[in-house]
């Protein structure tokens, strides 16, 4: 059942019910087998070679890509069935379900509108699963170094009882709780507003048909909430222990279920707009019901007490879940909050330089060629993320202990080096394929002539050379997202997201980058004043970049607060690596802190 696809577990009969003493072992011995296993292979020592540490990265970061890109495509799905289902055309008698709406197609424009919603929330909520991740991975560790030492000591009866109690269901259990407090909540705060919500999308220019498709889709979705927060707990934990192949697994299986219903509610059924939402939730529900047989199944998190038990073990877990469990999930559960509310202060600030760079883009008269950027853009960034996902699983797991070793520290480190050199080269790449396809992606997305001509500068010019210091930036996140470093990341992106916003209002900016593109690269300037404004927009999305940069550079290599941060006695006693941090000796005696070297 470890080994074989995730798919399979659905497709096979359903587990047996077991009762009495055989059932409680077999289930404590489940939870051990899980521990023991899918963890202890990435966390390597300093050892590892650039060979086996690139497998690693590849067996990580090919599913997270798939999985990744899996969303984006029902997003196109969507959207293309609700176009379909604008050109139903059947007798004067039975008229079609869409009306067209005069100049507009309403489907089409209430789920652009709706959509971005949603886009919001979700990225917004992606703090639950980034939160989870470095937990999972040191409850794992202390699960497994516990393991070792009864081994050692052939305690096999008190191996039993460290498994159950030291397992990473606790904090899983806690981050569940969580999730279902926000969903529930946020369920509630859309319901409530989801009309004030629309207008600040731009929903208020819709017309009627399209206004009440829009606000129908947004009532629908938000009943799926509590479930879609929930199966981010069930990314986040599978990426703490390493495991992104059951991740991708379950987004094959529900978003093939979303495809098929996108194809019978929208076009068979004809219900446009609304039979999207219906999807789109009917889909999220089994996300959440597949994430959480996965959880059970691999014994990441426990099966609930059962009157099937006998008597004796039914109370006793009971009781010890009562005295011991709802404690430590108390204390997991405040971790849990003081990571997550750092990550949603940083996911907000983002949030809010993209949605004034949008704002911006529209003042201007630019907002079609912004569009097209802006998916050029995120469909790369998909991309260079699942080297950042690789990156935050592979830190969190060899720093999982947290005891500040030294030979974990570097493990970590040797790791993060080899994903900034596959990030860079794959950066690299990017912008060899932007730069010889700038004048013909803009065609995948437009007709227009002017529109696809105005995105040629900010292609070319700005998002393509910057796709190896995005590359960077988005492992640089992984990486500190795995050595649970949120608050640092939350405080970074308040300064860098305030650098942008000045850069959106410094019109001379664009200007001088202008002057320098014309006078030594002899461009035309055709069509200036509109492009200046795109171009303004980009450049202080670059200027973001170029921050984060230096920030996330400054807390690897440089600070000595950073969690990767090494200290050495610089004489080089002890051979370690000039990778690390080095630290005068001096620097610790004025601490009052003596160190070894």
């Amino acid at each position: 059942t470890l080994n074989r696809p995730f798919v399979s577990v659905f497709l096979s009969s359903s587990p047996r019910r077991a009762t009495g003493t055989c059932a409680h072992h077999r289930r404590r011995h489940r939870e051990f087998t899980f521990s023991s296993s899918r963890g202890r292979s990435m966390r390597q020592k300093a050892s590892d070679t650039d060979a086996d540490l690139d497998e690693q990265i590849l067996l990580l970061a090919v599913p997270a890509l798939l999985s990744l890109l899996l969303d984006p495509l029902l997003t196109a799905a969507d959207t293309a069935f609700v176009g379909k289902s604008e050109e139903t055309v059947t007798t004067e008698a039975n008229q079609s379900v869409f009306m067209k709406v005069k100049g507009e197609n309403s489907g089409l424009a209430a789920l652009a509108v709706s959509s971005s919603v949603f886009n919001f929330i979700s990225y917004s909520g992606s703090f639950l699963a980034q939160a989870t991740t470095p937990l999972v991975s040191r409850e794992v560790a202390l699960v497994e170094a516990k393991r070792k030492k009864m081994m050692n000591d052939d305690e096999t009866v008190e191996n039993e009882k460290v498994v159950g109690s030291s397992s990473a269901s606790k904090t899983i259990s806690a981050a569940l709780a969580l999730a279902v407090v926000v969903g529930v909540s946020a369920t509630f705060l859309v319901e409530t507003n989801a009309e004030w919500l629309l207008g600040l999308s731009g929903g208020n220019s819709l017309e009627i048909n399209a206004y009440e498709s829009a606000l129908e889709y947004v009532k629908i979705r938000a009943l799926g909430l509590p479930f879609f927060c929930c199966s981010l707990i069930g990314i986040g934990a599978f990426r703490g222990v390493a495991d992104t192949r059951s991740i991708l697994n379950v987004a094959l299986v529900s978003e093939s279920v979303h495809f098929f219903l996108d194809w019978f509610l929208v076009l068979g059924l004809h219900l446009g707009v609304e039979g999207a939402g219906w999807s789109t939730f009917a889909s999220t529900v089994l996300e959440f019901s597949l994430f959480s047989r996965a959880m059970f199944d691999r014994g990441i998190l426990n099966v609930p007490p059962t009157r099937g038990e006998e008597d004796f073990f039914y109370k006793q877990r009971i009781k010890d879940f009562l005295e011991n469990d709802v404690k430590d999930m108390s204390g997991k559960l405040g971790q849990l909050v003081s990571n997550g509310s750092n990550q949603l202060l940083r996911t907000l600030f983002l949030q809010f330089v993209l949605v004034r760079a949008t704002a911006l883009a529209t003042e201007n008269n630019v907002s079609g060629p912004h569009q097209i950027v802006s998916q050029v853009w995120w469909i790369e960034l998909f991309v260079l993320d699942a080297i950042a996902v690789a990156a935050q699983t592979l830190v969190s797991t060899r720093l999982a202990k947290n005891d500040g070793s030294e030979e974990d520290i570097l493990a970590a480190r040797k790791a993060v080096d080899r994903c900034l050199f596959w990030s860079f080269l794959l950066g690299v790449l990017l912008t060899v394929v932007t730069e010889l396809f700038s004048n013909d992606l803009p065609k995948i997305f437009t007709g227009d002539a002017a529109i696809a001509a105005a995105t040629f500068v900010p292609l070319a010019f700005i998002l393509a050379p910057l796709q190896p210091l995005n590359a960077l930036v988005f492992v640089g996140d992984g990486v500190f997202q795995g050595a649970n470093d949120f608050k640092f990341l939350s405080k970074a992106m308040i300064v860098c997201s305030l650098f942008a916003l000045a850069a959106f209002q410094t019109p001379i900016f664009a200007d001088a980058f202008d002057s320098g593109l014309l006078g030594v690269l002899g461009l035309n300037d055709s069509n200036n004043t509109n492009n200046n404004g795109l171009e303004r927009v980009w450049l202080g999305i670059a200027v973001l970049m170029l921050t984060r940069a230096a920030s996330l550079g400054y807390r690897y290599w440089l600070d000595p607060e950073s969690p990767l941060a090494v200290v050495v006695d610089t004489r080089g006693i002890g051979g370690i690596n000039s990778s690390a941090f080095v630290r005068d000796e001096k620097e610790d005696q004025t601490k009052g802190t003596k160190k070894k070297s």
